[in-house]
């Protein structure tokens, strides 16, 4: 599976000053007029334990009631205004009723008094202005929402888009793996035919037995360790047929990484390499060693040969196509978290490849 890294977290959209700005102006309004109103030529003691109560009591209603309009739907800006403005108008009634009571006043005596009708009056128009508020502060929380939906929106496309890319890019490097070597094994087994039809025929059943093998593998994104492996060890079967020389694979894998999964031809391409450039001289075995083992957060391959080397203390990147074209392939699937050296190891030459540790 390609490593894409993680949707981008998205900065909180730029708060729409403006709507806010008009919501406190109509609160700030509202709330000033009504005090200018109902304070203006009264006692503290009656604005304390009747005005404000009955102030109290008309926001709370409104606001309950805008607030559960909002929670349900999107309401229209009509119902933002009459439904608070008719919440209010009861709140102003309800608490007219309950201080009368409290104070031990008729009803119809408290009623005809001045300040009570002016409050019956603000009641309503102090419930549109908190609906009024509530709909344009849901209007300006609606606006960052769709500009934060669509600009995620955007983000996730064009994470999108690259993991296709990538993937594409991935697919292509694949299917260049296999060309060269078929071409010049298929030459070889003609060859084979025409001087050799006994040693012909176990080169064709080798090569069956790898195609069988490297064909399912290059179609799958992840491939077991062992299978890799197993892939490795069909490759060197034919080689040995197709070269008529001598090779000794050793593989050394570590039972903690047995299930862990690579990308297909890791190690093949490690292989490939030594065969290419390090066979040892006078026509010796050449000595394949494969190592498999955890490291410290990563998981460490090695193939090392017993061939020429690169000479004193080098250390390099990678040289040739394969190495590049595997070096673009880790590159796409672990992005800078995949290491791949050659190294001179004294009696050969040690290929290291370093990738991040992934669960089974």
């Amino acid at each position: 599976m390609l490593t894409i890294s993680p949707p981008p977290t998205l900065a909180t959209p730029a708060v729409p000053y403006r709507d806010y700005a008009a919501v406190l102006a109509c609160l700030s309004l509202g709330l000033t007029l009504l005090v200018v109103v109902l304070v203006s030529q009264q006692h503290v003691r009656v604005v304390l334990l009747q005005v404000l109560p009955a102030v109290l009591t008309t926001m709370v209603c409104s606001s309950g009631i805008g607030l559960s309009l909002l929670a349900r739907a999107r309401p229209q800006m009509s119902t933002l205004l009459v439904a608070p403005a008719l919440a209010g108008a009861l709140g102003m009634v309800c608490a007219v009723v309950v201080l009368a009571a409290l104070h031990g006043r008729a009803l119809t005596d408290v009623i005809n008094r001045h300040l009570v009708v002016k409050g019956l009056m603000a009641g309503p128009l102090l419930g549109a202005m908190v609906g009024l508020s509530l709909y344009l502060l849901a209007r300006a929380r609606q606006r960052e929402l769709d500009a934060w939906n669509q600009e995620l929106t955007s983000r996730l496309d064009l994470e999108r888009l690259k993991r296709e890319r990538a993937m594409a890019d991935l697919q292509l490097l694949q299917a260049q793996i296999e060309p060269h070597f078929l071409y010049n094994t298929l030459a070889n087994l003609r060859q084979l035919i025409r001087t050799d039809s006994h040693r012909a025929l176990a080169m064709l059943e080798h090569l069956i037995k790898y195609f069988k093998l490297v064909l399912p593998s290059f179609r799958s994104e992840r491939l077991p360790l062992l299978d890799e492996i197993a892939l490795v060890q069909a490759y060197v079967d034919l080689l040995r047929e197709r070269m008529g020389r001598a090779i000794q694979l050793t593989v050394n894998v570590a039972p903690d990484v047995q299930a862990i999964t690579v990308i297909p031809g890791a190690l093949l391409c490690l292989a490939e390499n030594a065969v290419k450039h390090g066979l040892p001289e006078d026509e010796k075995p050449l000595d394949l060693h494969i190592a498999a083992a955890r490291t410290d957060g990563g998981l460490q391959l090695s193939v090392k040969d017993n061939g020429p080397g690169l000479g004193a203390n080098t250390v390099i990147e990678s040289t040739g196509t394969g190495l590049r074209n595997l070096r673009e392939r880790l590159r796409l699937c672990y992005g800078e978290n995949a290491k791949l050296r050659l190294q001179d190891n004294g009696d050969g030459c040690k290929a290291t490849l370093e990738l991040p540790w992934e669960t089974p």
